[in-house]
């Protein structure tokens, strides 16, 4: 695999590696002077960091703030665990929806929604980076605290902004 060095100006514009949670392989790597407090006499060193070829701002140049939800769901029925999906509907609508199935004992209730653009593509991301807390990799449970999700999907999000 080929790498390019970028300067850490020029890295500003990708997402780096251990943030991008799509399989991307890393393109590129920067070298920047360590200053570790953790490992004093490390002065010298070099930290690399690598980034993959997307950009960071990629819906920068579309018009409003998004256009799907990726969002955080609660049942009674199902404590201690959120259903987090992505929906183009109003919140209310996708709510309405999973709440009516005949397996579904207790009405759902919307605890958080991220409006962004590509919601799939960031709720792909988001369960890729709780696959530790997934329940069962063919539905969409995890076994996590609201606050502990709201963190996760909002900082994978910033990408979809």
């Amino acid at each position: 695999m080929i790498f390019s060095r970028i300067t850490s100006k020029q890295a500003e514009k990708y997402v780096p590696y251990d943030e991008d949670f799509n399989n991307l392989p890393p393109t590129h790597y920067t070298f920047t002077p360590s200053q570790d407090p953790k490992y004093p006499g490390s002065e010298g060193w070099e930290t690399v960091t690598y980034y993959t070829g997307r950009e960071v701002n990629l819906y920068s140049n579309r018009e409003g703030e998004g256009d799907s939800w990726v969002y955080a769901m609660s049942s009674p029925a199902n404590p201690g665990m959120l259903k987090i999906g992505y929906t183009a509907k109003e919140l209310e609508v996708r709510r309405r929806q999973l709440s009516r199935g005949t397996g579904v004992p207790e009405e759902f209730e919307v605890e958080f929604g991220f409006w962004c653009f590509n919601a799939e593509a960031c709720e792909y991301e988001v369960h890729r980076a709780l696959k530790s807390c997934r329940v069962n990799n063919k539905k969409e449970f995890f076994r996590i605290s609201l606050y502990e999700a709201i963190k996760v999907i909002e900082k994978i999000g910033e990408k979809y902004k």
